[in-house]
């Protein structure tokens, strides 16, 4: 099918073909739009036609009801049809009622919302939870559509948007885990243009702003929030949001708040990821000597290396080939290499690396599999790889 057809119910009603834009159908009928959300949200289970008569119209008379659904259900399709016949095959008869028939190519962000709730419920290890987070984040443009014409659509827009909040909390509670500040503050930023009167988003965005210095931001979104509750509800702030706006008040004098704030502009920016740490030559020569300042004081061990790529003559290498070859040594360095290693280029194709706290075998192991990596990717002839070891103090 070289058709690609979407059904987006949140944030408004629209359905893509290719690169067609739908947004009529509420016009033409927002009873159709109510009927086919409905046997959306049902997820393929048959839904009786009296429950769809009560669902649609509630206590309203009506003097054939069945007719009167059954004639929804062509119009329905008709006009599914005329965007689409694979949308059309999707609103199928069963005994006794009708049901969602979910064609493949057809994408309905309900359905990947749902699906994704589902997995999260499920339990998956945290990186895979977090993808899934930010992936069901990015599908909700907003609360599903409710065109009125549905007994239960509010409570389907109450499902969705707590469904939405509970993820948004869900992956601000990772982030907290891990220090990432500035992602819950953008997290946040976005949460609040779904709800910007949920006081758990509120209190996180103030904490991340606190993490980051940001004392002043914190407590005039406290008090504007307070401001909008006032108005808007007659409510005060809960208790738990009261008690941190006093701690952030004495946040000022605080001598932890200022050794926090010091510590934060230390480490912002800094990469959470496993890996090593890049950096040029100077700043490596930079290590070298705290290192060896340290080594005799401390008592700890450290050992320098070196990779060459080639057999030292430039002129008869294949520069396209070779620069290839570096970008994928420094890549796997980036995955075989633990934090505290430190890692520069020394020449063309060249890397000196600081490898703290091992012994000789265990570093030339570390060597050995780098080497063993780079191999699976490359011929041994077409580019030779070369590596060489020793302890601080040694001889070279």
């Amino acid at each position: 099918m070289g058709e690609k057809l979407e059904i987006r119910l949140l944030g408004g009603c629209t359905i893509r073909n290719g690169e067609e834009v739908i947004e009529t159908l509420p016009a033409r009928s927002r009873r159709g739009v109510a009927l086919l959300t409905y046997l959306i949200l049902q997820r393929g289970s048959p839904v009786a036609a009296p429950r769809l008569i009560r669902e649609l119209w509630g206590r309203k008379r009506n003097a054939n009801p069945e007719n009167a659904l059954k004639t929804m259900i062509s119009r329905l399709r008709s006009m599914l049809a005329e965007i689409s016949p694979v949308l059309s095959a999707c609103v199928v008869s069963c005994p006794g009622g009708y049901r969602w028939d979910h064609q493949p190519g057809v994408f309905v962000d309900v359905l990947e919302v749902l699906s994704l709730y589902d997995r999260l419920r499920a339990g998956l290890p945290e990186n895979e939870r977090m993808a899934c987070c930010q992936q069901l984040l990015s599908l909700y443009e907003g609360d599903l559509y409710q065109p009125d014409d549905m007994m239960n659509g509010t409570s389907a827009v109450s499902q969705f948007h707590r469904i939405y909040l509970d993820t948004a909390l869900s992956l601000i509670e990772m982030k907290r885990q891990r220090e990432c500040w500035t992602d819950i503050l953008n997290i946040t930023e976005a949460a609040m243009k779904i709800d910007d009167m949920d006081e758990p988003l509120q209190l996180e965005r103030m904490r991340a702003l606190m993490q980051l210095h940001r004392t002043e931001d914190a407590v005039a979104e406290y008090r504007e929030m307070t401001d909008r509750e006032r108005r808007l509800l007659d409510v005060e702030p809960g208790e738990e949001l009261q008690a941190f706006y006093r701690q952030m008040s004495k946040a000022g004098t605080s001598l932890r708040y200022n050794l926090d704030v010091l510590r934060n502009r230390l480490t912002e920016g800094d990469d959470v990821q496993a890996g090593p740490f890049f950096c040029d030559m100077d700043t490596f020569r930079v290590f070298y000597h705290i290192q060896m300042r340290n080594l005799e004081r401390l008592g700890s061990t450290m050992f320098l290396g070196l990779i060459m790529l080639g057999n030292g003559d430039k002129e008869k290498v294949n520069a396209i080939v070779y620069k290839g070859a570096f970008a994928a040594l420094e890549e796997i360095l980036r995955r075989n290499l633990r934090r505290g290693d430190i890692v520069a280029q020394a020449d063309e194709y060249v890397m000196a690396l600081l490898l703290p706290t091992v012994n000789y075998q265990s570093g030339s192991m570390v060597m050995e599999r780098i080497e063993h990596v780079f191999y699976t990717i490359y011929d041994r002839d077409k580019v030779p790889f070369h590596f060489r070891i020793t302890p601080l103090g040694g001889e070279s």
